[in-house]
């Protein structure tokens, strides 16, 4: 048999996002878990071991996060299965489990072996002694509460006369005569049964799997049994941000910031209580990061310690407008920063009295063509929600943020998980010339308002972040962004899941109409530059041609086409699997605002496409 193992290994980038606080994910063992949250995310002697972020005040302030952002910890095994390193809790959950054969429930089997990991669990009832399965059900509620399923008090709805009794076996899940999945009591003198999914609850046993305390209340709203795969058990909520000069470059390869960017070797070092190792380790690492000892054990001080603010000038809600401004100003840079650009606008000028007239004419729907070689962008994991809540848009930004679940359950903790990514990108901007003409056609108008409108009635699509209004700009902006990562994948080799989009569009205070497509992965080297040559004018000539080529058809047209509304809320037209959606992690939109018309035109009512509109309106 295999051994269990007692860690297993989390993605960063997942831990702040589907596996992140209050999730339910598989482990090693093969055993559902749930992560506990913040608080829980310390040492022996009670110390945080999620090391902080530096240079990340800018982000913080034009999110509106009045706390310190820290790293997830991160550990590694050593020798003798020794932990280097901070590791992050979870707890086992269900704690009921079913026997695959004879249905019978088991309440936490693996109640006699504390101190030692839960192993593999035999049915005890059945001749064949299978081996036990944790249910696939959970209790829900709008308040973001997650609990076992009671399963007695289902099946007793009308029999409370019968008693709990956790060392006896008597429960069974079954099916009815009419289909609908049942929980049964198998004592004789009882022989109750009831129906149990999506059945509404007033009360739960706990807040959290890994907390003892109660709700307070009832739910305000009836809790509800649901599988542990449902979307409604977990919604994270997240933001990010790229980090922009100045800032950007003070993250550089200087002997403070190396050690900055080397807080698991300073945890290690922090570990050792024997004075005479600690001294040869610090002697080593100062030798490895080319600083004195005294740097390191400055270093070892500071690391828990917050950044102070950088000498900017902060303005909260100005996030996308300050990276727009940074991608469109070129600027002397090291290779060490964070934040790497290379300008091709004039370039792509010149290549443009080259081709043919009709390519000409193409190249002006982009105005600037940046090359981005490096960038660091921050995610922040802001708190998740369960069951109905946060499905519908806000209407208070205020009100949204008291029903989400902060990260350490309290919200009393001055500090959130975040991540860091590295990585490269192209960077282009519409031409603002012709692009304020087409956006004030009457028809194109309307069509965005019924987008406008549907965004404001659904509450199939929760309220997505820094999108003001849904504009003929930004539905463009977007449906153009799709096409190209499409094309990225088709042509430069690139799976699209790996690839991301930014979309600037107009503000109520800001003009702007920009595309940053780019990749990020948690490696600080970032990644190989694909990208990048696809940036250089005469490659993106090639891939913005192709995007609009394939923005003309779709293989499952006239239906796409012609289609009144597809996709959550009806907030696609012109847009499905086949033609415009990429990969659930690509998007920033949720894989809606997307409309290929916008692109190749409708002439049954009157829509003109991009090509046709500037052969007849442009004059540039």
């Amino acid at each position: 048999m295999n051994q269990l193992k007692k860690y297993s290994s989390v993605r960063l980038s997942h831990l702040i996002s589907y596996s992140g606080i209050g999730a339910i994910f598989r482990n090693v063992n093969d055993q559902l878990m749930v992560i506990c949250d913040t608080r829980f995310w310390t040492d022996r002697n009670g110390k945080v071991t999620a090391p902080l972020l530096p240079y990340v005040e800018r982000i913080k302030v034009s999110l509106q996060i009045h706390k310190d952002l820290r790293t997830p910890p991160v550990a590694k095994i050593g020798e003798n299965d020794q932990v280097l390193g901070g590791t992050i809790p979870a707890v086992l959950f269900p704690k009921w489990t079913v026997c695959p054969s004879c249905n019978i429930l088991n309440y936490y089997p693996w109640h006699n072996t504390e101190g030692t990991l839960p192993g593999k669990m035999h049915c005890m009832e059945c001749s064949k002694k299978p081996l036990l399965q944790q249910v696939s059900w959970c209790a829900v509620s709008d308040e973001g509460h997650l609990s076992e399923v009671p399963w007695h008090r289902i099946c007793h709805q009308n029999s409370p006369s019968c008693r709990i009794d956790y060392n006896q076996k008597y429960l069974k899940l079954a099916v009815a005569n009419d289909g609908k999945r049942i929980i049964k009591c198998m004592k004789k003198n009882c022989r109750a049964e009831h129906t149990f999914e999506k059945m509404p609850l007033k009360n739960l046993s706990r807040i959290q799997p890994w907390l003892p305390d109660k709700p307070a209340t009832a739910e305000k709203n009836s809790a509800r049994v649901i599988e542990v795969n449902d979307p409604l058990v977990y919604q994270p909520h997240t933001d990010s941000g790229l980090v922009i000069p100045p800032e950007s470059r003070k993250n550089g390869d200087t002997p403070t910031n190396r050690l900055l960017n080397a807080t698991e070797q300073l945890r290690e070092i922090q570990a050792i209580s024997r004075e005479m190792i600690r001294k040869g380790k610090i002697k080593a690492l100062a030798r490895e990061l080319e600083c004195t000892e005294s740097d390191v054990r400055q270093a070892m001080i500071d690391i828990d310690q917050p950044q102070e603010s950088s000498a900017i000038n902060l303005t909260p809600g100005q996030l996308l407008p300050d990276e727009y401004n940074a991608l469109l100003t070129p600027l002397d840079f090291d290779e060490s920063e964070d934040f790497v650009t290379r300008h091709k606008t004039q370039d792509w000028q010149n290549l443009a009295l080259d081709v043919d007239k009709d390519t000409r004419l193409m190249m002006t729907l982009i105005d600037n063509l940046v090359v981005v070689d490096r960038l660091r962008e921050i995610q922040v994991f802001l708190g998740f929600t369960r069951g109905e809540m946060g499905g519908e848009p806000a209407t208070d930004n205020q009100d949204e943020k008291q029903q989400m679940v902060p990260p350490d359950i309290t919200g009393e903790a001055d500090w959130i998980p975040a991540i860091e990514l590295f990585g490269e990108g192209v960077f282009i901007t519409l031409n603002e010339q012709w692009l304020k003409e087409w956006e004030r056609e009457h028809v194109i108008k309307l069509r965005a308002q019924e987008f406008s409108n549907r965004y404001e009635n659904t509450a199939d699509v929760p309220t997505i972040n820094h999108l003001e209004a849904v504009t003929p700009r930004f539905i463009l902006l977007h449906t153009l962004a799709h096409l190209l990562i499409r094309e990225l994948e088709a042509t430069g080799g690139y799976p699209a899941a790996s690839l991301k989009e930014r979309i600037y569009t107009s503000s109520a205070s800001t003009t702007m109409s920009g595309i940053l497509i780019y990749t990020a992965v948690a490696d600080v080297a970032g990644s190989l530059g694909g990208i990048v040559e696809s940036a250089e004018p005469l490659a993106f000539l090639s891939l913005l041609e192709g995007a609009l080529k394939h923005g003309q058809w779709c293989s499952l047209d006239p239906v796409c086409s012609e289609h009144e509304g597809q996709g959550p809320g009806w907030l696609n037209r012109a847009a499905c699997h086949a033609c415009a959606l990429v990969p659930e992690t690509s998007c920033s939109y949720n894989n809606v605002f997307l409309d290929r018309t916008f692109i190749k035109g409708n002439p049954e009512e009157n829509i003109p496409g991009l090509m046709d509109f500037l052969r007849s309106n442009y004059s540039g």
